[in-house]
């Protein structure tokens, strides 16, 4: 599976992509359909957040709730120049065919019918650092696939234009 996203930035912005990635995948450990996956580069896992109820088949199991996932990043590049930066992200899983636990009439897939990821990265306004503002980083923010776009995102405190997202990142199965 690889993720791609480009966003485009002003000469205000000090950009970086974060290693957080969250993801909706059909998760088979839980067997539930549309899990919300959250992976890290570097993590030997993801962490699915299954339901906050015990499972049936979970009775001789702690995994209640968020439980270790088997798929991880790895791949995670970034590059760009000083008006745009991109990332591509690949995404390694084991699967297997599920029937969803508590919607019978669902069942599992490789590349989830509704897919989405969540991407998350950091930016901060040059134009507050230059004027002296001892709080010039804009924190962590996020883009994710089922946005409204484009996506602008300008800086908290002075309204600068940082950040522009034309589209929506794309997620595709490679082989």
């Amino acid at each position: 599976m690889e993720i791609t996203a480009r966003v485009e930035v002003t000469e205000a912005a000090h950009f970086w992509w974060s290693n957080r990635v969250e993801y909706s995948h059909d998760c088979f450990v839980c067997r539930r359909t549309g899990r919300t996956v959250v992976l890290h580069e570097g993590a030997a896992h993801g962490l699915c957040s299954s339901s906050q109820t015990r499972l049936e088949w979970q009775d001789d199991l702690d995994l209640a709730g968020s439980h270790p996932a088997p798929i991880r990043i790895t791949g995670f590049d970034s590059y760009g120049g000083k008006a745009h930066h991109a990332l591509r992200c690949r995404l390694s899983f084991w699967w297997s065919p599920f029937t969803d636990l508590k919607r019978p009439d669902t069942r599992g897939s490789e590349l989830a019918g509704k897919s989405w990821v969540r991407l998350h990265y950091r930016v901060g306004c040059h134009s507050c650092r230059d004027a002296g503002e001892d709080d010039w980083f804009n924190g962590e923010q996020s883009l994710q696939t089922n946005a409204v776009w484009p996506v602008a995102r300008p800086c908290r405190k002075c309204g600068t234009d940082l950040v522009t997202m034309t589209g929506p990142p794309e997620i595709n199965l490679v082989g």
